[in-house]
Order: C-alpha cells, then sequence, then structure tokens
C-alpha cells in the first residue's frame, strides 16, 4: 500500500492577511497622491475616519 506524501493544513493567518490588505490600500492611496498623504487622509484610508462615502469602517 503506498502512502501519499504528507501535505501540511493549509494556513490561514487572518491577521496577517488583514494587515497586509490594509498596507496595498495605502500605497495604492499613495500612489495615487501627488503629495505626501496627510494624517487625516491615512485615518481615511484605513477605515479610522469617516470618508465622504460615510463612516468609518469596522475592522
Amino acid at each position: 500500500m503506498a502512502s501519499e506524501p504528507h501535505r501540511p493544513a493549509p494556513l490561514h493567518d487572518h491577521v496577517a492577511l488583514d494587515e497586509i490588505e490594509l498596507y496595498a490600500e495605502v500605497l495604492v492611496a499613495a500612489a495615487h497622491a501627488d503629495r505626501r498623504l496627510a494624517r487625516e487622509e491615512l485615518d481615511r484610508v484605513l477605515g479610522l475616519a469617516p470618508g465622504p462615502e460615510g463612516p468609518a469602517r469596522a475592522r
């Protein structure tokens, strides 16, 4: 009887994935800006302050 090779279970680190998503959002915002982003703008990108579309996102 041949045994199958051991495959580790998929690992999902939700905290790390959330941090990567936030980092990507900051990078996109910075790429679209023609100047350094203000602290208030960063807060809005990160969902910490209300934006023009409404209240801040819950994380």
